[in-house]
């Protein structure tokens, strides 16, 4: 791997520091060269820049001397008072801002294009997707795992070595100005919104300041940079429209036709699911000097009309950093979905949707679409536990979840988790047949659906993360090969 490379001059200036080197001789240490960037000893290599960040449960200033001991070559830290005697540094105020401004440093002297990609739901599928596709044209670095916040992602930009011709950046929020924050480091090339919803609401208070966080990712783009929304939510697409400044650009991707409102788009017609999997779609792209028709795209992998969107996001992108059409269409129809996310394993006895990665309001009807069409003609069970950091909106935002399921003619409920009443209370004011049985923790969910569950049932795992559900997905999916 080429490591980013910097001098010791280079970073000072970069993050507005000083270079301090107690008890080094000599006047030639400000062009030292350091090789990669490490916050942390325990993966620090030969060469690398220290930076030590002081956290909620350690501080990164007391393992300085670790950090020298294992090879590296310079520090950067906001303690002046840590520093060991014969070690070259840059001081700042800042140790985290420190590291955002040296990543935007890096960021434009890699020179390549900058993709960002935020939302309430779908933006690691998308960030994954929108991946697959631009490595295609080329050297391709992209967020790993979930490191999308002010440390995880201005060391992603790190990271990428010095041959990179695009980045694929994921920006998470809690609170309003995370984003504003991110994007001013990465200054994306094509900012990705993927959908507004519900989550961060117990910070945010409404549904429109959770899109006013989200649209922060506008303020960091290039000149002549595009902004690409999804063209369902029209309060999106108006709202980026007012806001957008002259010099960018707007696109949009649809899975419900053509809009007419903007000049650039990619949308989806002819969208055919499949039972055993998969769905099928014909693509428009309305680009600035042409239009692309693409007949009958099969994503086999994938279910939902979510994954339809993801899919135009990252043909959209393709296309506008000039990738070729077959080889971008062969990347979205090869994709797999990481483990949780909707992942289909159709066992011996009966049907596992794992989808149990994370829950919202949007991504828990996502996931009644695909039961709906996976299960068509078999018994549907939807496993369900609670959606999480939804503060006072919590109850009704489990009833109103509770409503849409019971419009998907699901024929049992199993539930769990606080809320596991205001679900019931949601279903039950649609569809008074369904079987519902109500468990106390994930383990009577266990229980009960051991002795429930038949050959050919399909069965929707579903619920935020600290349910443990992809766990009991994982294990029904093993019990039905057996």
């Amino acid at each position: 791997m080429s490591w980013c490379e910097f001098t010791v001059e280079e970073i000072a200036s970069a993050v507005e520091g000083e270079i301090y080197a107690p008890g080094v001789s000599g006047v030639h240490y400000s062009r030292l060269i350091v090789a990669g960037v490490s916050k942390d000893t325990r993966t620090i290599e030969q060469g690398n820049l220290y930076i030590a960040i002081a956290g909620e449960r350690f501080d990164g200033h007391d393992f300085i001397s670790d950090a020298l001991d294992k090879g590296a070559a310079a520090v950067l830290a906001d303690n002046r008072e840590k520093i060991p005697e014969g070690t070259v540094s840059v001081i700042v105020e800042d140790s985290v801002k420190a590291l955002g401004l040296l990543a935007r440093h890096y960021r434009f002297k890699l020179g390549c294009k900058t993709v960002c990609v935020t939302g309430s739901v779908g933006k690691t599928s998308t960030r994954n997707m929108v991946y697959e596709v631009l490595k295609c044209g080329g050297n391709c670095y992209s967020t790993k795992l979930n490191e999308n916040n002010e440390i995880g992602m201005p060391m992603t930009i790190l990271s990428a070595p010095s041959d990179t011709k695009t980045l694929v950046l994921e920006l998470g929020m809690r609170l309003k100005g995370e984003i504003s924050y991110l994007t001013n480091i990465a200054c994306p090339d094509i900012a990705i919104i993927t959908q507004i919803g519900y989550s961060h609401i117990e910070r945010l208070g409404s549904r429109e300041n959770i899109m006013d966080a989200k649209c922060e990712i506008i303020e960091g783009l290039v000149d002549t940079g595009m902004v690409i929304v999804n063209g369902d939510d029209k309060t999106l697409v108006d709202h980026v429209n007012e806001i957008v400044p002259i010099n960018n650009l707007v696109a949009s991707v649809s899975c419900s036709g053509q809009n007419s409102e903007l000049a650039l788009e990619c949308f989806a017609e002819n969208i055919i699911f499949n039972k055993t999997g998969g769905v099928t779609f014909d693509a428009t792209l309305r680009l600035i000097d042409k239009t692309l028709h693409i007949k009958k795209i099969r994503l086999s992998h994938l279910n939902g009309i979510h994954n339809v969107r993801n899919a135009l996001f990252a043909l959209m992108c393709g296309a506008v950093l000039k990738i070729p059409k077959d080889d971008a269409v062969k990347a979205v129809e090869d994709f797999k979905q990481t483990q949780g996310r909707g992942e289909v394993r159709f066992t011996k006895k009966y049907t596992v949707i794992d989808d149990a990665y994370n829950a919202s309001p949007e991504s828990m009807e996502a996931a009644f679409g695909n039961l709906e069409v996976i299960g068509a003609g078999s018994r549907k069970i939807a496993v369900l536990g609670g959606m999480l950091e939804l503060g006072d909106f919590s109850s009704s935002l489990h009833k109103m979840v509770g409503k849409t399921l019971g419009g998907y003619g699901v024929d049992a409920l199993f539930v769990t988790g606080d809320n596991r009443q205001d679900f019931i209370d949601g279903v039950r004011q649609i569809d008074k047949k369904i079987d519902i049985i109500e468990c106390i923790d994930t383990d009577e969910v266990r229980q009960k659906l051991m002795s429930y569950v038949k050959d050919g049932d399909v069965l929707l795992f579903k619920a935020s993360h600290s349910f443990g559900f992809e766990k009991l997905a994982a294990d029904f999916a093993a019990m039905g090969d057996e």
